[in-house]
């Protein structure tokens, strides 16, 4: 229940901090900081809760991932899934374009990074599957 999330979570810090990829939170606060500039006071108190409600939502699938496999089939299937509704639907309501094309690092390095970190997210809910 928990794998999935913590390596999803891990390898996105990581990707940020040391590729340079694209952080879904910071792009949340950042839409969040332009729609609203007078909440600049509290800077890291938006960062942190918009990173606990992205965060969130992928502990919430991994708790439902037993009735959900039904639906989707794979973990790796669902991480696509997952990585799709990332590119297609997130991307573009935070103004960033499909597969974030108008991000600073341009679309691959906003989509590619992504891919992987879902990927490794899918890895981790295989582990919670239960083994016959």
């Amino acid at each position: 229940m928990w794998l999935g999330p913590v390596l999803f979570l891990g390898l996105s810090v990581f990707l940020w901090k040391y590729v340079g990829a694209v952080f879904v939170p910071e792009a949340l606060a950042r839409m969040v900081f332009s729609v609203l500039p007078g909440l600049m006071d509290i800077e890291m108190v938006i960062f942190i809760n918009a990173a606990l409600l992205y965060f969130g939502a992928y502990f919430v699938f991994a708790i439902f991932w037993a009735q959900l496999k039904p639906y989707l089939q794979n973990a790796f299937l669902a991480g696509f899934v997952l990585w799709l509704v990332n590119v297609f639907v997130v991307y573009p309501l935070l103004g960033r374009g499909v597969l974030g094309y108008r991000f600073p690092q341009g679309w691959l390095s906003a989509s590619l990074p992504l891919l992987v970190s879902h990927w490794m997210f899918a890895r981790g809910l295989q582990f919670q599957d239960k083994r016959s």
